[in-house]
């Protein structure tokens, strides 16, 4: 019995391994696609439709988005990392498109 309980103990102390069903660089990848749309939309309405045809085509929902911020809520300096990221492949397009030739 105090096995099991020292067991448990170990157990709850391990960090989350479960994995969303997107990865950081697709989110980051989603993401800029999706300001980026955004930003050239006429207004929120098209905006919207952009963002929807955007995860349509790549087979990722809202729900996804919002399950892998859910996932890394406990550690906001990696989703702050992730903002960071997003941030500056915003500022510098040609920089992603040399991370994706790799």
């Amino acid at each position: 019995m105090l096995a099991l309980g020292a067991l448990l103990v170990l157990q709850a102390c391990q960090p989350a391994t479960e994995q969303t069903r997107i990865g950081r660089e697709q989110y980051i990848d989603i993401y800029v696609e999706i300001l980026r749309a955004a930003d050239a939309a006429p207004d929120s309405l098209a905006a919207s439709d952009s963002a929807r045809a955007i995860l349509a085509r790549r087979g990722v929902s809202e729900e996804d988005l919002l399950d892998f911020a859910r996932h890394y809520a406990e550690d906001p300096e990696y989703l702050a990392n992730v903002w960071l990221e997003i941030e500056t492949r915003l500022r510098n397009p040609e920089q992603q498109d040399s991370v994706r030739a790799r």
